[in-house]
């Protein structure tokens, strides 16, 4: 799905191509655009991005990637010696030809594609002609043009119409509203005069509900038990935010750029991966960190450009036992 073109190392290579929306007309449908795949056994170089992405689906070490893969590669070839053919669900179906060569043919429905995903064939006849032939000939084109014309006209008008009261419906619904709000507004803020009999008795309203219910205070000295709640919240406050200041400060210091980097340990606790981490800084390799990555506490050293850097860099420093053990992987 991420890549055109994936290499099986000892093997041949996949390739992606995009095929384009096309419509047939002999029984007018639209089908789809598709990715589909082509299969070259000339492409058996390594490139790293298979083993890559087996070391991160089973978080096992570089070198014991490329053995799974020339075991599976192993196992691929004795099944295609054995039945002529073997079917990659979703991709295609390899075969041996009498020659001895591989032979692919591709999914008809094409790859999983997520830009594509959901995208079906429909049907639509032709249209019929819009203006049939008269007794006398041909209607001119100018006399087409004034009827599609028209009738663009009526229906834009028609369109319109519709707007026009639409909109005039929505302006008169949000007008009654108003008046319903203002009309509340008046009735709990105005105060109102009530008779029994004997006289008239004034009744406003009671703004004491809206205001905010505070805890009863009692005077304890020159302290109220008020000032004493809020001194607590403020308290609390501070202390929440410099907790949420060092857990900021904790990711700030374990976010990596983007690239690759060498592991030497993996799924390892906090204590033991900073003991390790520090063991290796007092032996002169300053680039070794902790690494929070994918749910798993890691020790990994430097970040390169590409893996082939990493490589590289793991390679001169083999004579180290750490080294010797570790495995490149991609950061994103």
């Amino acid at each position: 799905m991420d890549n055109d073109c994936v290499i099986v190392p000892g093997f041949g290579g996949f390739m992606a191509h995009y095929v384009s929306a096309v419509y047939d007309q002999a029984d007018g449908t639209f089908l789809p655009p598709k990715r589909t795949v082509g299969f070259n056994p000339k492409l058996t170089i390594n490139d790293s991005l298979l083993t890559q992405s087996y070391v991160e689906a089973y978080d096992i070490s570089y070198p014991d990637a490329c053995k799974r893969i020339e075991e599976e590669v192993r196992e691929l070839k004795g099944h295609l010696e054995n039945e002529g053919f073997y079917e990659l669900p979703d991709i295609g179906v390899l075969r041996v030809n009498s020659e001895g060569h591989y032979e692919f043919s591709p999914c008809e429905a094409g790859i999983l594609t997520p830009s594509l995903y959901g995208l079906g064939a429909f049907e639509m006849g032709a249209l019929a002609p819009a203006v049939k032939e008269t007794q006398e000939g041909d209607v001119s084109a100018s006399a087409v043009a004034v009827l599609t014309a028209t009738q663009n006209a009526d229906i834009e008008e028609a369109a319109s119409e519709e707007r026009d009261k639409r909109d005039a419906r929505l302006i008169a619904l949000w007008r009654n509203v108003a008046v319903a709000c203002i009309a509340l507004i008046v009735f709990l803020l105005l105060p109102t005069r009530l008779s029994n009999g004997q006289g008239v008795i004034e009744s406003r309203v009671n703004t004491d509900l809206l205001q905010p219910v505070l805890p009863q205070q009692k005077m304890f000295g020159e302290k109220t038990v008020g000032e004493t709640v809020k001194r607590a919240n403020v308290k609390a406050l501070i202390q929440k935010a410099k907790q949420d200041s060092a857990v900021k400060a904790t990711r700030t210091a374990q976010a990596v750029e983007a690239g690759y980097t060498i592991v030497l340990a993996s799924h390892v606790s906090r204590v033991n991966a900073e003991a390790y981490v520090q063991k290796l800084h007092q032996r002169g390799l300053d680039s070794a960190k902790v690494l929070m990555l994918r749910g798993s506490r890691k020790v990994v050293y430097g970040r390169y450009p590409s893996a082939h850097e990493a490589q590289k860099v793991r390679n001169q420093l083999a004579s180290h036992e750490e080294f010797a053990q570790g495995w490149v992987m991609e950061v994103k």
